[in-house]
């Protein structure tokens, strides 16, 4: 991850990394005190500029953006990685918002609606302090009903990794309401065989960064991207490994 300052600084590291070969590129950063990034119309105009006459993939971390914002930014990216939190203690608590899941929710409605499924992938939190079992397999429920293409599920870090019982179950429950199911790159490392078993019993079907079990076991096509990116969008960044199961 690199940061760029103003939209000058945005435009000449897009450009430094195109020049090298990059052709996936994730716009992120701190959010406001409303919990979404403050794109202003000037970074709008520049990523609009980048992106003229290039095969480039632009995704962005938008949060809770107002809709008409939102709709601006949807003119220039292509996909939104969008964070749904478990539970609303979570969202008082570990974000600081005056917000609720449900907002979450409505938003998340509203970009399936209106641009379709390829266009958003949500990102579902799992095994916090700050929700229970219960709200973690309801959030899940709840945004399979919203969309089907794929989840993708990040557990929460913590001093102390999450109970297996909890971290497991939603995996299961995700498995049939999604298409695909992918184990997000914010996961504890101490939980590796755990994750491995999920994939090799077929809970999982993409993976951030495999283990080298994981590699050695399952044939698997490997990407040069996030896991979040539509099947229709992941010939650009193939690896060309083996078949199977996207490992990306």
């Amino acid at each position: 991850m690199d940061s760029a300052v103003g939209a000058d600084g945005l435009l000449k590291l897009l450009e430094y990394y195109y020049e090298r070969g990059f052709r996936g590129f994730l716009v992120s950063g701190g959010f406001n005190a409303d919990g979404y990034l403050p794109l202003g119309s000037e970074h709008l105009s520049t990523l609009r500029e980048f992106k003229r006459g290039k095969e480039v993939f632009l995704s962005v971390h938008l949060g809770l953006m107002p809709r008409e914002l939102l709709d601006r930014a949807m003119e220039v990216f292509d996909l939104v990685d969008f964070e749904v939190p478990p539970s609303d203690r979570y969202v008082k608590e570990g974000r600081g918002l005056r917000k609720t899941c449900g907002d979450y929710l409505s938003l998340l409605s509203y970009v399936v609606n209106e641009y379709g499924e390829d266009r958003v992938a949500p990102h579902v939190v799992i095994g916090s302090s700050l929700s229970t079992a219960e709200e973690d397999l309801n959030i899940v429920e709840e945004v399979g009903r919203v969309t089907s293409r794929l989840v993708v599920l990040l557990v929460a870090m913590g001093s102390t990794p999450p109970e297996v019982s909890k971290l497991v179950a939603p995996f299961k429950v995700a498995r049939r309401y999604f298409k695909e199911v992918a184990l997000g790159c914010m996961r504890p490392r101490s939980l590796g065989k755990v994750f491995e078993e999920l994939v090799l019993e077929g809970y999982v079907d993409r993976v951030v960064n495999p283990s080298r079990r994981l590699m050695e076991e399952l044939p698997a096509e490997l990407y040069g991207s996030c896991c979040s990116l539509p099947v229709a969008s992941l010939g650009t960044f193939r690896l060309g490994l083996g078949q199977g199961r996207g490992l990306g």
